[in-house]
């Protein structure tokens, strides 16, 4: 019995002694502004806030529009993403433009709320769709800025 316990102890210190700490994975790395663009323009839903990325960070919507929203064209790039994007990624754009260039958001707002689609959303987690009205009204309204609030654009 006691030879039972030695080995078992034993083997017990060995694991301990190889044990490896636990390791958080590396997170995704920024992609480029062009990158985020290409991403955007198929993007699968329209979400900000919560751990909706692969790694347990931002979404991969959020992660494109950081990117964009933090290089020099943002405006431009928005602007690219709205006229060949799919419809999250108009709703995207449409937070650009809210964000860095208010005066054109409603022209851009009005033609999404025009043909009101339905938006890809992911909300309290659970997917589902939405009229693209609703989330223009709350892209409007400021809903989402909480989520914008700490990303600055390079000036060119």
């Amino acid at each position: 019995m006691r030879t039972l316990l030695l080995i078992l102890a034993l083997n017990l210190a060995a694991l301990v002694a190889n044990a490896q700490p636990l390791r958080l994975p590396d997170p995704l790395p920024t992609p480029t502004p062009e990158q985020a663009y290409t991403n955007l323009l198929t993007i699968s839903r329209f979400v900000f806030g919560g751990s909706f990325g692969p790694d347990g960070g931002p979404s991969q919507g959020e992660r494109a529009y950081r990117a964009i929203a933090a290089s020099t064209n943002a405006v431009q790039l928005f602007s690219a993403a709205f006229s060949n994007g799919n419809t999250q990624a108009k709703c995207y754009a449409l937070c650009g433009f809210r964000q860095f260039k208010p005066s054109i958001f409603e022209s851009y707002a009005g033609s999404l709320r025009a043909t009101n689609p339905f938006v890809d959303i992911t909300f309290s987690d659970l997917r589902r769709l939405a009229l693209a009205s609703n989330i223009v009204a709350r892209i409007s309204s400021g809903y989402y800025d909480v989520y914008l609030r700490d990303i600055q654009p390079k000036r060119p």
